[in-house]
């Protein structure tokens, strides 16, 4: 196992033009590139244009996470949970991408 540690300095921290999360991302990750291992994200770093990004030729990283629900590309219906009875989930499959909704 390989330990990482980067420095986080609030705003501060000097990125290449991208986002925090997706700086971070490339940072831990880049000596893993290859290597088919899938990596799983909290809210805070998941994004669909940064799965989007990393599933791809030469990263290719499946990644597996938990994702906000005020994110702008979550589909709406997937939002629409009121009516719903507790324990309902939907899903919803896009090439290789797959968002599950679930209300608990």
């Amino acid at each position: 196992m390989v330990d990482i540690a980067i420095s986080y300095l609030g705003m501060n921290t000097q990125i290449k033009r991208i986002s925090l999360s997706s700086y971070f991302f490339e940072e831990i990750t880049r000596n893993f590139q290859l290597t088919y291992r899938n990596i799983a994200m909290d809210n805070w770093f998941i994004s669909i244009p940064l799965t989007d990004k990393h599933l791809k030729i030469p990263i290719n990283f499946p990644v597996v996470g938990t994702i906000w629900r005020n994110k702008l590309e979550i589909l709406p219906e997937l939002l629409e949970l009121r009516s719903q009875s507790v324990g309902t989930s939907m899903c919803c499959l896009d090439q290789a991408e797959t968002v599950l909704s679930y209300k608990t």
